[in-house]
């Protein structure tokens, strides 16, 4: 009869942690790579249980969509990027920054051409791009910073064949050569790029992938609650990022290549190590350089873009 009791009453115990937790879907802006590392760490390593969650990492079907779905209660969480975020809200798209996942930036302007040494080299040459709307803004200002009128320079739009484009010599250079992996993909093959990164020639750093909820989510406990995990999860893969690694590709079999092995170490010190941090003057003039740039007609109060969270 005691035995009875005990297995009673730790199955109410059990159905009563159930009962609590709060289940959150976060939907990623890709298939699922290293850039994704620290969730699947805060996921393996129990960090979000302990929170009272049970978090699933969902890829999408349309990486274009995934704001779009979280805004429509398809998602909880959903990865983006800051500067997507500001015309989200131009359109009036009801979501909201909540943390950081990589608060630095990753994509480069890559060339293999011989003759390329800096940036005013570039006159008269091509450069690729894959995503209208920020890259080639970018493009053109980092050739103005270096004194390159933008209308000597062949603008491509490659879609995602950056890499191939670059080593097929179909164009000069390409923007979306990121440096934890694309780049990784280019040296593997014995080629020798020459890199310039953007935040280094005019364009304001930003956060490379962000956190969005729903507005009207934004203010829950839960939300806090998924940043401390996170932050746990990130300090537990910088710690044992091999243990890390192996459950990884456990879970994820079709990763297990030595470019995502790669990739994975790169991707390792770029983790924000505080998610719920930012930088109200990043956040400014990144607005500034859209506004300046016509990507967006007027820059929101910065409570539109942020939602500071305050961790349990």
């Amino acid at each position: 009869m005691k035995k009875l009791f005990i297995s009673c009453f730790a199955m109410l115990c059990m159905m009563h942690a159930e009962a609590g937790t709060q289940k959150v879907r976060v939907l990623l802006d890709w298939f699922v790579n290293p850039n994704h590392a620290s969730l699947f760490a805060a996921q393996y390593s129990g960090a979000f249980t302990r929170e009272g969650l049970a978090v699933d990492l969902i890829a999408p079907a349309d990486s274009a969509s995934v704001p779009l779905l979280l805004a429509a209660g398809k998602a909880d969480i959903a990865v983006s990027y800051q500067p997507q975020l500001y015309t989200l809200v131009e359109k009036k798209v009801p979501v909201i920054r909540v943390g950081t996942l990589i608060d630095q930036p990753l994509n480069t302007l890559t060339t293999l051409s011989s003759s390329i040494h800096s940036l005013a080299d570039f006159k008269g040459k091509s450069i690729g791009y894959a995503i209208p709307g920020f890259e080639d803004i970018a493009i053109k200002q980092m050739l103005i910073h270096a004194g390159v009128d933008p209308r000597s320079v062949t603008l491509v739009n490659l879609n995602m064949a950056a890499t191939t484009a670059l080593l097929t010599h179909r164009i000069d250079g390409a923007m979306t050569i990121y440096r934890n992996y694309e780049l990784l993909s280019l040296q593997d093959k014995g080629v020798h790029p020459v890199v310039f990164r953007p935040e280094q020639s005019g364009i304001p750093a930003y956060d490379e992938l962000i956190l969005l909820a729903q507005q009207d989510e934004a203010k829950k406990p839960w939300i806090g609650a998924f940043l401390d995990a996170l932050d746990q999860g990130t300090a537990w893969l910088k710690a044992h990022p091999q243990q890390a690694w192996q459950a990884f590709i456990k879970r994820y079999p079709e990763m297990n290549t030595p470019l995502n092995h790669q990739a994975w170490q790169a991707t390792l010190p770029v983790f924000a190590q505080k998610s719920a941090a930012f930088s109200a003057e990043r956040y400014q003039r990144m607005g500034d350089f859209l506004q300046q740039n016509r990507v967006i007609s007027q820059i929101a109060p910065l409570s539109r873009y942020v939602q500071q969270v305050e961790k349990r």
